[in-house]
């Protein structure tokens, strides 16, 4: 958290508020949110538009792009005071924005605007807008791979933008087990991956994200998300297709929900 649907839901929120002021100052007060940048560039100029890729949000200046990795717990505040956890200000001409992280695994970077694209191309597709080309190339490094297919698709090398909620919710709709090895999976298990993927995630962004019980998650102006009253597996006791019980297990530390009546293992 937060995952494509909340980093695309931050984007817009703040595309139709903030887009076109200039950024006057900014401050970036933790070193660890601040680890990738060895200097301060100045950057008073107009902030052209915000894009996304994956979990990045991008403030896109004319000679400079503003890169933001939210990490577990990182969020974007307009207009809120600074607090214990506010680790960066951006003060524009007539807004400030927050980068609130209290966990502090999120980053900021800042580079020249011609380097974004060769930035951005060391991550994987976004998964909204792979491509049949791209889903085949994807396909083959899966041949070659001996991961589970969980740890895979949370790998954003190989695509962007799923995190954990959203691998649980994607495999069962899918009706694939966690646990099997991605070499392992069928053209029609990909298939089924790939519309499901697009399908949930569409979904999660027209509520807002998902806004969970700890109320980490939420927009910048406050609102909180709704995408938690339509997941179907991720921290459920029953199956929503079966009723059977969902078995909780844990892969590469992340909290994984399956139905192993829905879900059976084929490896």
């Amino acid at each position: 958290m937060p995952e494509l649907p909340e980093v695309e839901s931050i984007k817009r929120s703040l595309s139709s508020n903030i887009v076109g002021q200039k950024l006057e100052n900014y401050k970036i007060y933790d070193h660890r949110t601040n680890r990738y940048n060895t200097k301060k560039p100045t950057i008073k100029e107009s902030l052209s538009g915000i894009s996304r890729k994956g979990k990045l949000l991008i403030f896109d200046f004319e000679h400079y792009s503003i890169i933001f990795h939210l990490g577990m717990s990182g969020r974007i505040q307009v207009n809120d005071k600074k607090n214990k956890h506010t680790r960066a200000r951006f003060y524009f001409d007539k807004d400030t924005v927050n980068f609130d992280d209290i966990r502090r695994f999120g980053f900021i970077n800042i580079i020249k605007a011609e380097l974004k694209i060769d930035y951005l191309n060391k991550i994987g597709p976004d998964v909204l807008e792979i491509s049949t080309k791209q889903s085949r190339i994807i396909i083959d490094k899966s041949k070659k791979s001996k991961s589970l297919i969980k740890d895979f698709i949370l790998n954003q090398k190989y695509m962007s933008g799923i995190g954990n909620i959203y691998a649980n919710e994607i495999l069962f709709a899918s009706r694939i087990h966690p646990e099997t090895k991605v070499n392992a999976l069928s053209s029609n298990n990909w298939k089924d991956f790939f519309n499901n993927t697009k399908k949930i995630m569409r979904l999660a962004i027209k509520n807002n994200g998902t806004t969970l019980s700890d109320m980490t998650y939420f927009l910048p102006y406050g609102e909180f998300g709704s995408n938690q009253n339509f997941l179907k597996i991720y921290s459920k006791t029953n199956c929503f297709n079966c009723e059977h019980i969902i078995d909780k297990i844990y892969i590469n530390q992340r909290a994984t929900y399956f139905c192993r009546k829905c879900q059976k293992l084929k490896n």
